[in-house]
C-alpha cells in the first residue's frame, strides 16, 4: 500500500475546512452560516447531477453511456485516504488549539 498524496491532501483541506464551519456553528458565530450552507448545497447540488446525468445516459443514450463508464470513481482506498487527511488536519489544529484535556 503506498501512501497517495492527492487525496491525502485534499482531505486534509476538507478537514480545516469543515472544523472552521462546524466550530463557528457550535459557538454560535452566524458568520459561518452562509459557508456551510454554500457548502452543502454545492454537494447536494453535484450528486443530483451526477445521479440524474448517470440515469439519463445508463437509460437514454449509449453515448453517454461510453462517457461515464470512462470518468474517475473513486475507490474506497481514495476515501479513506481523504478521511485520514481530514481527521488527521482537524485534529491537530483543534488539539494545537483546545489541548488535549
Amino acid at each position: 500500500m503506498t501512501i497517495q498524496a492527492k487525496p491525502l491532501a485534499m482531505g486534509g483541506l476538507m478537514g480545516l475546512m469543515m472544523l472552521w464551519m462546524l466550530h463557528g456553528q457550535l459557538a454560535e458565530n452566524t458568520t459561518s452560516t452562509p459557508a456551510l450552507l454554500v457548502f452543502v448545497g454545492a454537494h447536494v447540488v453535484i450528486i443530483t447531477l451526477l445521479l440524474g446525468a448517470s440515469i439519463f445516459a445508463a437509460r437514454l443514450s449509449p453515448r453517454l453511456r461510453h462517457m461515464i463508464d470512462k470518468m474517475h470513481r473513486p475507490s474506497f482506498w481514495h476515501l479513506g485516504w481523504m478521511f485520514a487527511g481530514a481527521a488527521g488536519s482537524a485534529g491537530t489544529i483543534h488539539f494545537a488549539i483546545h489541548g488535549v484535556g
